[in-house]
């Protein structure tokens, strides 16, 4: 038996260790850093490979004529002026577009801060009109009171003390009543109730009240230190899946 599963487990080594077969549609990479679709030549004398290449191609190869009227540039800023030039004359258009251009016939200079003021200005007087439009608007609060009698008593008016206000009013000026279940805040101080005062703890309570003797007994008592059963014990599937985080809270890590 063992020497028929040492077989079979040799077979399983041997298919396992053949390489990779190639994709149907596998190609092998070019034999030349050429990019031609046949064999390249056999390299010249010089060891450099001679391809023949056309007319076209040799054009696109070569570097860029200059046009012909290409001038380079001036070697200075300073270069002498001709005797023609120096004798020419200008043309009747370009001496009306050398003229500067002229500002617009409405166009006013900026008025001086100090002016004069003329003397029709200094004897002319308002009209009434203008007098009753150069006061200033009263703008006095008719709820305020009078300087003069602050601290004073105000009499109400006749009119005032008479009037009487229709039922909508008096419902709205009726409070805002308090909440059937309301309770009004507690008092700081309160008396005890005599039950409280009386009351005797039962054993349970004494028992729970009582602080801890393991202290007292061992000197050496660490609260720190974790006992054995606590290290080996193991959270049930409940409570595993109680602490496990909830999914649609949890991100995965960028990397």
């Amino acid at each position: 038996m063992s020497t028929m599963t040492e077989e079979r487990n040799q077979g399983r080594i041997d298919v396992l260790a053949k390489p990779k077969p190639y994709a149907p549609t596998f190609r092998e990479d070019r034999p030349s850093v050429y990019w031609t679709d046949h064999k390249p030549l056999e390299p010249g004398p010089d060891g450099h490979t001679v391809i023949n290449a056309s007319q076209r191609v040799q054009e696109l190869a070569g570097t860029k004529q200059l046009p012909t009227k290409f001038a380079l540039p001036r070697s200075t800023s300073i270069w002498p002026v001709k005797p023609a030039a120096k004798n020419a004359t200008a043309s009747e258009r370009i001496e009306s577009l050398g003229q500067p251009k002229s500002v617009n016939h409405d166009y006013q200079m900026d008025r001086t801060p100090y002016m004069t003021v003329g003397g029709g200005a200094k004897s002319a007087q308002a009209s009434e009109r203008v007098e009753v439009l150069a006061r200033p608007k009263p703008r006095v609060d008719r709820y305020a009171y009078p300087e003069d009698s602050w601290g004073q008593y105000i009499p109400v008016s006749l009119a005032a003390m008479q009037c009487k206000d229709n039922p909508h009013i008096d419902r709205l000026a009726e409070p805002k009543p308090y909440h059937s279940q309301y309770l009004g805040a507690r008092l700081i101080q309160w008396p005890v109730g005599e039950s409280a005062i009386k009351a005797i703890a039962s054993l349970r309570l004494q028992q729970l009240a009582r602080p801890l003797s393991r202290a007292l007994t061992k000197d050496d008592y660490d609260p720190y230190v974790l006992s054995a059963a606590s290290k080996r014990a193991k959270p049930s599937a409940r409570v595993e899946e109680l602490s496990q985080p909830i999914p649609r809270k949890v991100r995965q890590k960028k990397i």
